[in-house]
């Protein structure tokens, strides 16, 4: 019997194939996220079989025993032929998963003992860092950890000084996909975000599990697996924002009113920001409830306050002209340089904002 590792020269590896079929809504409170794939592990076997192959056998089919072992049995018998070891992969960031069917173990080619592995998972993923402080326009990387915990020290089953892993091949695929390693079906779709053009993103990277490994030079390292996915905010783009911004200028617009009639003036304004309040109100309860201040609140609070500084300017100036008999020009010099702060202001804000959906869509366009 061969040893494709050293009579051939080939590196003994356990190679990765991952297609994703469904990534669910992106809960950014509790940093999770569903997603359903399938992960397909390809390996040569080296001489690891309990029963050398007889070629005079009647026809097969491979058969899990529990989570390590798969065995080779007579499809029209129950005599068992061999018995293999399968890597026992891990989700690594999974919080819960199920597994959909049962996996399935097939001998691709009996030249080289390619061996195929795969199983459909959906899993609840735990994600690392799910912030929002630029929603709605936020981006975030949705990853997924794939690794072979146990059986990896020196003279295991799978030592990792010997088995090292990687990525599928396109001999491993046999044009079974259209990237050899893995992507995301076209028609997966993600409540409330826009996947990036590009593929899915594949990076072995050192394994880290409780305390820290000093020895890194034989750390073992773990697939992580990342898809990149963006906000979709025209709901505030279209509807919130140029609300607030016309609600601000009908607000300037009442500065028009002579200063002497505070309590038209005053009593429209504050109408306004009444009107405000409610829009701030229906749209708190759609964000995510997080523990720190996110941008669009911001916002709302940037655009509220400014009305309630246009309320207490024009208090402050009636107070000045009938207290100490400040002169009318003079008040409306004052109203016209608050009234221009404010615009200011509010053009700032508008730019500021705006300016952060160019730059995501920079991002999305470049992807």
């Amino acid at each position: 019997m061969m040893h494709f590792d050293q009579e051939q020269g080939q590196q003994r590896s356990i190679r990765f194939q991952v297609v994703v079929w469904y990534v669910g809504p992106v809960d950014v409170v509790l940093n999770r996220v569903t997603m359903q794939f399938r992960v397909t592990m390809f390996w040569n076997e080296f001489g690891h079989t309990d029963h050398d192959d007889d070629s005079s056998k009647s026809e097969t089919v491979w058969k899990m025993m529990g989570r390590r072992k798969a065995c080779e049995k007579e499809i029209l018998g129950d005599d068992m032929t061999q018995q293999i070891d399968v890597p026992p992969v891990s989700i690594l960031n999974a919080v819960s998963f199920d597994v959909v069917g049962e996996p399935e173990v097939t001998r691709l080619r009996e030249d080289t003992k390619l061996m195929r592995w795969t199983c459909l998972y959906k899993a609840i993923l735990v994600q690392d860092r799910l912030r929002v402080e630029n929603f709605p326009h936020d981006a975030h990387e949705l990853v997924l950890k794939l690794g072979v915990l146990t059986q990896r020290k020196p003279s295991s089953r799978w030592d990792k000084s010997k088995w090292r892993l990687d990525l599928a091949t396109r001999e491993d695929s046999q044009g079974s996909t259209r990237i050899p390693h893995g992507l995301i079906v076209d028609q997966v779709k993600i409540p409330e975000f826009s996947r990036t053009p590009k593929e899915l993103s594949f990076e072995f990277v050192p394994l880290s599990l409780g305390a820290e490994d000093t020895e890194k030079a034989h750390k073992d390292k773990c697939l992580q697996i990342k898809l990149d996915v963006i906000r979709e905010s025209g709901y505030y783009d279209q509807n919130i924002m140029p609300l607030l911004g016309m609600l601000n200028l009908i607000a300037v617009s009442m500065l028009s009113i002579e200063a002497t009639d505070f309590f038209k003036r005053g009593l429209l304004m504050l109408n306004i920001c009444f009107v405000e309040i409610s829009i701030r109100m229906s749209a708190d309860s759609k964000l995510p409830r997080v523990g720190y201040q996110i941008k669009i609140q911001r916002i709302l609070n940037s655009f509220f306050f400014a009305i309630l500084s246009l309320v207490m300017e024009s208090s402050a100036l009636y107070f000045a002209i009938t207290r100490y008999k400040l002169s009318i020009e003079i008040a409306n010099k004052i109203d016209a340089v608050m009234a221009v702060l404010v615009l200011l202001h509010t053009l700032f804000i508008f730019i500021s904002y705006y300016y952060d959906r160019f730059l995501l869509k920079q991002r999305l366009n470049k992807s």
